[in-house]
């Protein structure tokens, strides 16, 4: 039986706007950067702010995009959506790359902005300022509809409930993402009375969509009569819970697993792990199994397949319908969350091996090959390791190592090195321990996820591991001054390799004969004189290092890590790192 809605006093469309917003229950955190369009708003957290700790508490961002991107953080570890208010047409703008990575990711957030005021003085809260006139969009919402799952102004107090329930439930519903809200300033000032809110049991978002059960037949039939399969994911770690069902459906077929490390999908020290080198697994394999992964290689050719494969995809859009152009192959593309869908398939595979299919002898013959491939590719990877730990200017992959040899079982990585490899060269077995630059790669996010990251789970030890450019792109003063007026400790460690390293790689590869690379002249990729970016850092209370020799880097690490869990202070070590060119 559901709950009847409550009435609750507020004076303000602002109020009641407020109070729509605590009924989810979730929304713990306003990212916010303020503008004029936010008076009211600023005015009703004043007069209702409470001391209860599950209240909305403000935070102030003096960047949009990292305030979406500390949401965005907030989320990957709770599960919980969060609210971003910016204002009006420009907040909006800057916060745009931020809601494309949100909606590459499937991260749902409320990007909340004010609408510049549509009256002239008739109506309280009308246009007062110059900017008010040329701020003014006709469809403020078309910045970023492409990128949010639904947009809405509102055009009335009278039914905030339902909007804000909506734009949770859709926000919340598979496949999830980022919702837009227009405030006109008019009704945040327009008087009210009292206000409705919705009970909980109304917010519920629709149900995951479970896998068809002769779709799934057919995998589990394709699957155990394989001599070489091989499965193929890339975000399947979003959802923890799915991470133990993979590993279970590895297990019990001896499936060899090759990731993308967008998020940590599969434990990389488990013997049926082939790292990341997808291209050079495909070939081989006479069935392809794709979960949860755009773009399984690159380019999109068949020519690296075998002949007569076959392939599966399970997604919850297996033909990314939102994507203009895609053409991967794929036999049976399959619709289903496989957080629900790879248990319904294990217990079809369990139940036809109890019949008698499969032939054992197959599977413990792949489980030791597989494995054997797996010891070979860990010593590779550690050779490699070795060959460089002791080169001056400091080689990412040494860097990447101590990095990994500095986590515990509660470290979180926010990872935008980008060309620097991270996730590939370290042991990551925990769900929920490593998150990459989103899909869609608007780089900046880092230094905010990493934020939102600690805000959401305050007992973790987070590091935002950058590239220097990435980290430019972080509006790092801004982050930084958060970090600082929050009393939210993080490490920062730069890659810094003085070089847009995945522009310089772009041309080169399209043109590896080509004047730019005979001459190792890269027009618009050099980035010296490389700033003190320690200096930054320091200028909002953070302690800050500049590492250049390779033998200090572990201590450096950990002396910055202690101040980190000791000090509870923010930190950063800036990292000369080997230049693509020198």
């Amino acid at each position: 039986m559901t709950t009847p809605n409550k009435t609750v006093p507020v004076s303000t469309g602002a109020e009641a706007f407020l109070a729509q917003m605590r009924a989810l229950g979730s929304v713990r955190y306003m990212f916010a950067n303020t503008g004029t369009d936010h008076g009211p708003l600023i005015e009703a957290m004043a007069r209702t702010a409470s001391e209860d700790p599950r209240d909305i508490r403000p935070i102030v961002v003096p960047h949009e995009l990292a305030a979406v991107s500390m949401a965005h953080g907030y989320y990957n570890v709770t599960g919980q959506p969060q609210m971003v208010l910016v204002h009006t047409l420009p907040g909006t703008a800057n916060a745009l790359g931020g809601i494309i990575n949100a909606a590459s990711a499937n991260v749902p957030l409320f990007l909340c902005a004010g609408r510049t005021p549509i009256t002239e003085g008739e109506l309280r809260g009308g246009k007062s300022q110059n900017i008010h006139w040329r701020q003014e969009s006709r469809d403020q919402g078309a910045v970023v509809r492409e990128f949010v799952k639904w947009d809405y102004e509102i055009r009335t107090n009278q039914n905030l409930a339902a909007v804000v329930s909506r734009a949770y439930k859709i926000a919340m519903s598979e496949p999830r993402g980022p919702v837009y809200m227009t405030l006109p300033r008019e009704w945040l000032a327009e008087a009210m009375e009292s206000t409705q809110v919705f009970a909980p049991d109304a917010l519920a978002p629709a149900s995951k969509t479970q896998a068809d059960q002769a779709s799934l037949e057919k995998i589990a039939d394709w699957l155990i009569a394989s001599d070489s399969p091989l499965i193929v994911t890339k975000y399947l770690g979003r959802n923890p819970e799915a991470v133990q069902s993979l590993i279970e459906l590895s297990e019990l077929l001896a499936i060899p697993v090759c990731q993308q490390m967008t998020y940590v999908n599969f434990p990389t020290d488990h013997p049926m792990h082939l790292g990341t080198q997808v291209t050079k697994y495909v070939r081989n394999a006479d069935v392809l199994f794709f979960i949860d992964t755009d773009v399984p290689w690159e380019p999109p050719s068949r020519n690296v397949l075998r002949d007569g494969v076959k392939i599966a995809h399970l997604e919850r859009d297996p033909l990314f319908t939102g994507i203009p152009g895609w053409g991967f192959p794929a036999d049976l593309p399959v619709s289903g969350c496989s957080e629900v869908s790879l248990p319904a398939l294990i217990e079809i595979v369990r139940n036809k091996l109890k019949s008698g299919a499969g032939v054992p002898a197959k599977l413990d013959e792949r489980r030791k090959k597989t494995a054997a491939e797996h010891d070979e590719m860990i010593r590779e990877m550690d050779a490699s390791v070795e060959a460089v730990k002791n080169q001056n200017p400091i080689h990412p992959y040494w860097l990447s190592k101590c990095i990994g040899d500095a986590m515990d079982d509660k470290t979180i990585i926010a990872n935008e090195t980008i060309t620097s490899k991270l996730a590939e060269m370290i042991h990551l077995n925990r769900p929920g321990s490593m998150f990459n630059t989103p899909l869609a790669g608007h780089l900046g996010w880092g230094l905010g996820a990493a934020i939102g990251m600690k805000l959401g789970n305050p007992e973790a030890t987070v590091i935002a591991a950058e590239g220097d450019g990435s980290y430019m792109f972080c509006a790092p003063t801004a982050c930084h001054f958060t970090a600082q007026k929050y009393q939210i400790p993080f490490l920062t460690v730069i890659y810094n390799n003085q070089v847009w390293n995945a522009s310089l790689n772009a041309a080169r590869g399209l043109y590896p004969d080509g004047v730019a690379a005979r001459t190792r002249n890269f027009p618009g990729t050099d980035l010296t004189p490389s700033p003190n970016f320690e200096l930054t850092a320091q200028a909002c209370g953070a302690y800050a290092a500049r590492v250049e020799d390779p033998a200090q880097l572990p201590d450096a690490i950990a002396k910055a890590l202690k101040v980190v869990k000791e000090e509870k202070r923010q930190a950063l070590l800036n990292v000369i790192c080997k230049n693509p060119l020198a």
